[in-house]
């Protein structure tokens, strides 16, 4: 069973978030922190960005941050969220 990326809210990770350490998403480019406390923390996997961050970039141009574009993929129809995501 899949569980839904903290980032993008896509169904891509094995395991859930507190449990799936640096898994990177292939939606979103996100690299699973389990180390940060908040959305607003800094996250070392990510070069410093914030969850809140990367979701906003996510929602803006399609991946964690800009550099990442490259490396996105679109949702294959088994990861669809089933509401709005995070």
């Amino acid at each position: 069973m899949p569980f839904p990326c903290p980032c993008c809210g896509f169904l891509t990770l094995p395991a859930p978030a507190q449990d799936a350490a640096a898994f990177i998403c292939p939606v979103c480019f996100w690299e699973n922190d389990v180390f940060t406390a908040s959305g607003d923390e800094p996250s070392d996997e990510n070069r410093g960005l914030s969850l809140l961050e990367g979701r906003a970039n996510f929602q803006a141009f399609g991946a964690c941050c800009r550099e990442m574009l490259p490396h996105v993929r679109p949702p294959r129809p088994e990861e669809r969220r089933e509401s709005g995501g995070p």
